[in-house]
């Protein structure tokens, strides 16, 4: 099966050698822009000698080139590696057995650009990996392939994405072969659809007066690597927290208010109150001077007392 590329990230590079062990690569396609993400991606197609197209959203349209380019290659299947722009009808027609999305979540929930994060962030138990033939509309279409993958305690962004890529990595030969013999499979019904737009600022903000120490934890992991961990602010300095842990054992806090550094341990790292009346002990942090672990942070001056603020 001859399969053309969408992508607009690294993912294809780290794909790429089960790829080519099941499917012959007809071309790939990529957004025009800088993208430093992308650098490996143009080098092996050179390499490769693999044609390679550069677009932007307005190439896409009809009487462009652009679809005379793709099926000029002879490609019966494609398959989205993360791209960001929306592929109109006239150009998911052409390949034959269709144009497959890969998504990070069990469709229908978690539908938008950063799934990953959200599922994160909410707490799910499980993510998931979904190959869908793709339709005009966004994350939507019959279903090829999906499988669930649990969440490990403290696990972050980049260490289940990881793990979720390599899942369809060792998947892809029967993602393929059901591409080509059209075996499609049944959405649950019981899920519910729910669609969640790229996080901004504000959302990746710890609220120390609302957000219990599970929370600010699902957000520091969600939030780590990809968004450079959650920020919060101390004595006028923004920081980012990238690794937080829970502590156990009874104490009484008193009329102290969240966001309070509650304890400093020497040892560990300051230990910060939350809105739940629990402790969260602060692993690795970044400022604009550097990554620190909290024991190093505390031995920059850090006081017992010392209260981080919301910064919205």
């Amino acid at each position: 099966m001859k399969v053309l590329i969408f992508t607009n990230s690294s993912l294809f590079v780290k794909i790429v050698l089960g790829l080519t062990k099941h499917v012959q690569l007809a071309g790939i396609i990529i957004p025009d822009g800088v993208n430093h993400d992308l650098l490996h991606t143009i080098e092996y197609a050179a390499d490769q000698q693999i044609p390679l197209l550069k677009v932007s959203p307005a190439d896409l349209q009809e009487n462009t080139g652009v679809a005379s380019w793709i099926a000029a290659t002879g490609c019966s299947s494609a398959m989205v590696l993360t791209f960001p722009f929306k592929i109109p009808a006239h150009i998911l027609n052409i390949p034959e057995k269709g144009i497959f999305n890969v998504h990070y979540s069990k469709l229908p929930s978690y539908k938008g650009a950063d799934p990953l994060f959200w599922q994160l962030k909410n707490g799910e138990k499980e993510v998931a990996l979904t190959v869908h033939r793709m339709t005009e509309k966004f994350d939507d279409g019959p279903i090829i392939f999906s499988r669930e993958l649990a969440v490990l305690p403290g696990e972050n962004y980049g260490l289940v994405k990881t793990r979720l890529t390599m899942l369809l990595q060792h998947n892809l030969e029967n993602i393929f072969q059901d591409i080509s013999s059209g075996k499609y499979i049944d959405a649950n019904p019981l899920l519910k659809i729910s669609y969640y737009k790229r996080p901004q600022a504000d959302e990746l903000i710890i609220n120390w007066e609302k957000q219990s120490a599970e929370e600010i934890e699902n957000l520091v992991n969600a939030a780590n690597p990809m968004y450079n961990g959650a920020t919060t602010s101390l004595n006028g300095l923004l920081i980012r927290v990238l690794e937080v842990s829970g502590v156990d054992g009874a104490f009484e806090s008193g009329t102290i208010m969240p966001g309070t550094i509650f304890h400093i341990d020497p040892h560990h790292g300051p230990m910060v109150l939350t809105a739940d009346k629990q402790l969260i002990l602060l692993n690795v942090i970044e400022t604009e001077n550097g990554i620190f672990s909290g024991k190093k942070f505390c031995a920059m001056g850090l006081k017992q007392g010392d209260i981080f603020l919301n910064l919205n």
